[in-house]
């Protein structure tokens, strides 16, 4: 097996140091697996590139990965049959998690509720339930299982058998997999493009990577790495997608390939035996551990160029990078009047790391833009309330959306991300306001009925088994919806639906002059209105059937919407016992 190619290598090649080329800086943090009896991860942080104290973990640790949230690390234990979280806060390890056999890799599902884990002597992957550490049922695959990456939708895992020379996906949500898919000799590590659309899988055996289109699970023309006594292991994928970095064991190097073309690039020497490759959030720098040198190798990606190796521990294996956390988005307006400009200061919005690079605006009136600076200026053309929207990006590129490649995300985007605030815009000074017209009134139900039945103390709505109780008047509720074209105040009255009579070809009010004339209908006024401060666009008002503090009573009612300075709506709806 591989393993064993790096445990008896007998020489050391000593790595050169290199001009430094600029790197990111972050207050992001490496974890460093150390691939020996001991166990242990070593912390690197990004910022000042100095490793931290040693974290004692299982026996022969192989590979690490993240939760999206950035609070664990979940270790996997090949000679301790386990895997141990690591609380990232803190830098302590928790309680070991027994799988039953050793394991190899590991990968965190999208949303970190489950931690997926290689078990090669079982021929397996185990699933963990991240919230309790429960071990869950094995899913069988291929023969000696080592690298494994889930989808970025988190549908599907894939899984690189070494001794079956075949790729097995899993259909996580049901815990199947498909049939395996034939790929090169001695399959290892495995990446996927953030867009889900691609698997790339290291070919151990014979010098080759992969390409498998997730679509068909179809694989492509295997992409030659170095040359033919290559050894390619692990392999990961730059945020943006276009870039695959594979490490490769016996040429001491690392070669990019173009993801657009599937082009292999010239390979980029680093440290004795390199295994574990991990790139930074922002995708400025990829990180290397050199198994037989005990250091991690930087590589800055815009030049592909090798840095000063820093030193961690014995025979350093797999590699973590904590993913960058979504921003926060916050803002404060100052509306000017229609034709002036509003000013928007968004300096209180934030980063955990780095800084907020962009400041994307839309203020609700159809007009847009986009700021490296906080505060901006908009002059709406016309008066009324608007809800302008902000979403902020950091210097990182995390914003709303998360970023994965198959173990640990990039970049964990999340809501906070964007937030909206109400822009009320006055009128013009020394301008006539524009008249509101009130539209689309609407009433529902149409028909409410109050009759109900006493139970138990409560009026409830009658049926065939409450018939015999004493009757009572139910609560009703109606919603009235409008649309007014400006903000205005908008005043509900009502009138009821009585029986008159016709009188001189008018119907008036009964009276014993007139009781024997012909009936007929007439609106009258009902005590009490309602009113409602209305807003440009749509409007809701919902009431009890009180107005005035009194219950309307079983009839037929017209309501009347009339907004200031503007004509009214009307429409009838019925209250029935």
């Amino acid at each position: 097996m591989r393993r064993l190619m790096v445990i008896v290598a007998l020489t050391v090649g000593a790595q050169a140091a290199v001009a430094a080329p600029a790197f990111s800086a972050s207050s992001w943090t490496a974890y460093v697996t150390n691939n020996n009896s001991g166990g242990s991860v070593t912390p690197i942080s990004l910022t000042s590139g100095t490793p931290g104290t040693a974290i004692p973990v299982g026996t022969y640790p192989d590979d690490v990965a993240i939760a999206p949230d950035g609070t664990t690390a979940y270790v996997a234990n090949y000679g301790g049959d386990s895997v141990t979280p690591i609380t990232i806060a803190t830098g302590t390890a928790g309680t070991a998690i027994p799988i039953g056999g050793a394991a190899w890799a590991v990968a965190i599902s999208p949303d970190g509720g489950t931690v997926y884990v290689t078990n090669i002597t079982g021929n397996s992957v185990i699933p963990i339930t991240t919230a309790t550490d429960t071990v869950g049922s094995p899913i069988s695959v291929g023969d000696d299982p080592q690298g494994i990456a889930i989808t970025p939708d988190g549908k599907t895992a894939y899984v690189t058998n070494y001794s079956s020379d075949s790729v097995t996906p899993i259909t996580l949500a049901t815990g199947t997999p498909s049939a395996a898919i034939p790929v090169g000799s001695h399959p290892q590590g495995v990446a996927i493009t953030p867009d889900g659309r691609t698997v790339y899988v290291t070919n151990v055996g014979d010098g080759t990577v992969t390409p498998i289109a997730t679509a068909t699970n179809t694989p492509g023309t295997p992409i030659p790495v170095g040359s033919s006594a290559s050894d390619p292991g692990s392999v990961a994928i730059t945020p943006d997608g276009k870039t695959a970095y594979v490490t490769d064991l016996m040429a001491d190097a690392v070669t990019p390939i173009a993801t657009a073309t599937n082009t292999p690039e010239s390979p980029i020497p680093v440290g004795g035996q390199p295994e574990g490759v991990a790139i930074t959030p922002d995708g400025k720098t990829a990180y290397v551990a050199n198994n037989l040198d005990g250091t991690v190798t930087p590589i800055a990606t815009a030049t592909n160029t090798a840095g000063t190796p820093i030193p961690v521990g014995s025979h350093p294996w797999g590699v973590a990078i904590t993913p960058d956390q979504a921003p926060t988005a916050s803002f404060s307006t100052r509306a000017a009047p229609a034709g002036d400009a509003s000013s928007f200061d968004a300096a209180a919005s934030a980063s955990p790391v780095g800084l907020i690079a962009s400041y994307q605006w839309d203020f609700g009136d159809g007009q847009s833009t986009t700021s490296p600076t906080p505060i901006v200026s908009h002059t709406y053309a016309r008066s009324g309330v608007f809800t302008a929207r902000l979403t902020v990006v950091n210097t990182a590129g995390t914003s709303l959306a998360q970023v994965f490649t198959g173990q640990t995300a990039s970049s964990q985007g999340g809501p906070q991300a964007t937030t909206t605030q109400t822009v009320s815009v006055p009128t013009a000074l020394g301008s006539t306001p524009p008249t509101p017209r009130l539209t689309r009134l609407r009433i529902s139900p149409r028909t409410a009925s109050i009759a109900g039945r006493r139970v138990s103390g409560h009026c409830v709505k009658p049926t065939a088994h409450n018939d015999r109780d004493r009757s009572c008047r139910r609560t009703i509720s109606l919603r009235v919806t409008y649309a007014l074209t400006a903000a205005a105040r908008v005043v509900f009255t009502f009138k009821r639906d009585t029986v008159g009579r016709t009188v001189k070809r008018r119907c008036v009010a009964l009276n014993r002059q007139n009781r024997n004339d012909n009936r007929c209908g007439r609106l009258t006024d009902v005590p009490g209105r309602l009113t409602q401060a209305g807003r440009p666009g749509a409007n809701a008002l919902n009431f009890a059937g009180k107005t005035g503090g009194d219950n309307l009573s079983a009839g037929t009612y017209q309501l009347t919407a009339t907004p200031n300075h503007g004509s009214a709506e009307r429409i009838t709806f019925r209250i029935s016992h």
